[in-house]
């Protein structure tokens, strides 16, 4: 089969979609434990995601001061996003042969990774706060008052 560059997009689109499916309903409609496992674990993942708009944010700023002072907190910044990065290489649901119990106790484990990432993110991202806060770069200082 030769499948046209131009029609690459949206099947990858269709199997990115699938992946991210949110998993098996039981017959009562509500969802399966694993399924709302999963589904609690992608509410996290998206979660952080949002957040990583500010980790950026703060990186810029602080790129900004051109002093040594920032770099400790532009690495902290770096490893957080690379944290995630990291966990959203490596994730990978378990399909929907495994057990039911595996892939309940997949997904709880992954929640505790992601708590660890949630953990640095907030860390992180306030002790840039805390930094820029107590030491505002030159453009963020008024200007003294007129007497």
């Amino acid at each position: 089969m030769n499948i046209a560059p131009k029609n690459l997009f949206p099947l990858a689109l269709a199997a990115l979609a699938s992946a991210c499916s949110p998993g098996t309903i039981s017959e009562n409609g509500a969802p399966s434990e694993a399924s709302a496992a999963e589904m609690a674990l992608m509410n996290r993942h998206d979660s952080l995601m949002a957040e990583t708009s500010k980790l950026y944010e703060y990186k810029a700023k602080l790129s900004g001061y051109h002093t040594e002072a920032a770099a400790p907190y532009i690495h902290g910044l770096l490893a957080a996003d690379a944290a995630m990065m990291s966990w959203m290489h490596r994730y990978k649901a378990p399909d929907t042969t495994a057990t039911p119990a595996a892939r309940v106790a997949y997904f709880r484990q992954q929640q505790q990774i992601l708590a660890g990432i949630s953990r640095q993110y907030r860390a992180t991202l306030d002790s840039a706060v805390r930094f820029t806060t107590e030491h505002p770069a030159a453009g963020d200082v008024p200007p003294p008052a007129s007497k």
